[in-house]
């Protein structure tokens, strides 16, 4: 079973800043962490796939962790974590934030709607307030439909924030990993990177052409960053059609990974799905580490 994070914030955050990002308090996150150590066998992402045959193959009580997106935020909290008890894991990292100042699309999203910026903004002459839960709830959800149809969320959310700018201190807890992250994962023996395409778009929405831009950019850049090798590609939002799955094989990567595979195209080592863990309760880590999302995903259903 490979696992799937995205944000790990400080325990004292409001619930609903953390969980917008499909985040984790990162006492949740050791918590599990230790219940892993405890009973499963932790092994690096590479080690994984060499056991499963590249995911067609079982690999009973063994676990690979991975991390989207590449928040500076996130690997300063589970790093000491990961380095405390050396368990291996993959960070998938989108690059445009890694230079100063960058937001992802959606992560100035989450910012905007839940960081109390603004009470209210108007966005093409929409009002939205932004005081109770529930009305950033609703704004978040309603500005993240406009970005997707939008065709380039990253253009519309850079339109958003020329009107609706924020503060430098909220950016950072947003900001992409700093270089000196991204070295002590180049140096360490058991944390790797992964390419997560340069903007974090719909790639299922974009033309061939946009795809291989932000894919196998991305793929440079990273390697360049890290000075080694990227060998793994994650589909932001699990979104990919076959198109994607062509360029990410042309690309050269050895594998690549969803939320839950779609089987276009082959398949195999190219749609290998991962199981995210998103929920604060144990009881729903503790469901899916013994395969409640494969028997979910098999009767048409989703399990947060």
């Amino acid at each position: 079973m490979i696992l799937l994070y995205h944000n790990i914030a400080d325990d004292s955050y409001p619930v609903e800043r953390w969980h917008v990002g499909k985040g984790l308090p990162v006492s949740c996150f050791k918590q599990q962490i230790l219940w892993l150590l405890r009973r499963r066998r932790v092994v690096s992402l590479k080690e994984y796939l060499d056991l499963t045959r590249y995911g067609s193959l079982p690999a009973r009580n063994v676990v690979a962790i991975t991390f989207d997106d590449g928040l500076a935020s996130t690997f300063r909290r589970v790093s000491p974590i990961l380095r405390q008890w050396a368990v291996p894991a993959t960070f998938f990292i989108s690059t445009s934030h890694l230079e100063n100042g960058r937001m992802l699309w959606f992560c100035y999203l989450n910012a905007l709607c839940f960081e109390g910026a603004y009470e209210e903004i108007e966005v093409d002459g929409d009002r939205f307030k932004l005081t109770t839960p529930e009305q950033r709830n609703h704004a978040r959800r309603t500005l993240g439909a406009i970005a997707r149809i939008s065709g380039s969320p990253k253009s519309f959310t850079d339109e958003l924030a020329n009107a609706y700018p924020l503060p430098t201190i909220i950016k950072a807890e947003y900001a992409g990993m700093s270089d000196d992250q991204l070295s002590l994962v180049s140096r360490s023996d058991y944390l790797e990177g992964g390419a997560h395409t340069v903007s974090h778009p719909f790639l299922d929405r974009l033309s061939r052409q946009q795809q291989e831009k932000e894919i196998t950019e991305s793929k440079c850049q990273l390697s360049d960053l890290l000075g080694k090798p990227v060998r793994f590609f994650a589909y932001p939002n699990g979104d990919y059609n076959e198109s994607t799955l062509n360029v990410v094989k042309d690309a050269g990567f050895e594998a690549a990974f969803t939320t839950y595979s779609r089987t276009n195209g082959t398949g195999g080592r190219f749609e290998i799905a991962r199981t995210g863990i998103y929920s604060k309760a144990f009881s729903r880590f503790w469901l899916k580490t013994h395969g409640a999302s494969t028997v979910a995903r098999l009767l048409g259903r989703k399990m947060r």
